[in-house]
């Protein structure tokens, strides 16, 4: 069965939409874009959305808030913008009554201490999760936990979309097992722990990995966020390739038909069928899958388009309303 993202997701936006008209004021949602190129046009894919994906990726965002209600503003950056300059602006941002929550598209330049930038986003405007203090929370793991994980009041967007994909279609984690590729701030570190607090036994793919395939063939649900690969990320996934084994050789595969970017600039997947079991659950953020082949095999599946995407730019919208309604409590 093919996931329907878009539909999942225009069911999230409906209620949100509902939520918001009962607020005493609308909400304001603050995106910030450090560099873009806007001729690129945007993929589902989240850990490595490239930066010149980023401009149309976030026209997405603003669709949907707009579609519900939300105000949307952008502040936009130059690259070449210094970390203590780009600190300050978000400080700025964040601490503003107007604006009730804030994220930043990532990636960042690399001169930019990414971290340090994300953790000027106060807890409660941090729709993404990704400040110290708002991941602290979400991976506490105190005697009363919420959602399942720590004390966080939401989920992570990538988190809240796996979750509500599960809670759709009945899938439950508990006892499963499950490979996630990547561990990215993202996808995969987020995803591979609420997981495993969900009761999953969870094996987490990396070019250290050394049975990357046997793992994978062996899960009842994989998840991926590995993406389009960068040219400083080839290292790492011609790594992974050459450590698949005979799953991947027998088809005759090349580390060019596996995620690794070819000299056109494309890029092709890395999870192909002999990979996976039948009935498997496959989540993919990155369009790393062989969507032809292993949706033959698969139970559930996302598309590349309109699959995991949509539902969590919905996620990130829900979130803003949750943390927004905490504040008026």
């Amino acid at each position: 069965m093919i996931i329907d993202g878009k539909k999942i997701a225009e069911e999230i936006l409906m209620e949100v939409s509902k939520e918001v008209k009962k607020l005493p004021k609308q909400p304001r949602l603050v995106a910030v874009l450090v560099g873009s190129n806007p001729d690129v046009e945007p993929r589902d894919s989240l850990e490595a959305q490239p930066l010149s994906g980023l401009r149309k990726f976030l026209e997405l965002k603003k669709k949907a808030a707009e579609k519900v209600g939300i105000d949307f503003r952008l502040y936009e950056f130059q690259a070449e913008i210094t970390t203590q300059k780009l600190r300050k602006e978000i400080v700025s941002i964040a601490k503003a009554g107007v604006n009730q929550g804030v994220l930043i598209e990532l990636p960042l330049p690399a001169h930019i201490n990414t971290q340090y930038i994300l953790n000027a986003i106060l807890s409660e405007k941090d729709v993404d999760v990704l400040s110290e203090k708002s991941q602290g929370s979400f991976f506490a793991r105190p005697e009363a936990k919420l959602l399942g994980v720590g004390r966080s009041a939401i989920l992570p967007p990538a988190v809240e979309a796996v979750k509500i994909i599960f809670e759709k279609y009945g899938t439950n984690p508990k006892g499963k097992n499950c490979v996630v590729f990547g561990y990215g701030l993202l996808i995969g570190k987020p995803i591979s722990h609420w997981l495993a607090s969900q009761g999953a036994t969870v094996s987490i793919i990396n070019e250290f990995t050394p049975n990357p395939a046997e793992l994978s063939h062996q899960a009842d649900i994989i998840i991926s966020g590995v993406g389009p690969v960068r040219e400083s990320r080839q290292d790492s996934i011609t790594s992974i390739y050459n450590k698949l084994g005979p799953l991947a050789l027998s088809n005759g595969t090349s580390p060019e038909d596996r995620g690794v970017a070819t000299s056109n600039g494309t890029s092709k997947p890395i999870i192909t069928a002999d990979m996976v079991k039948e009935g498997a659950t496959v989540i993919d953020f990155g369009q790393d899958v062989d969507f032809e082949t292993v949706s033959k095999k698969t139970g559930l599946i996302t598309p590349h388009i309109g699959g995991v995407g949509p539902i969590v730019i919905a996620a990130v919208l829900k979130n803003l309303l949750s943390l927004y309604k905490k504040t008026l409590n």
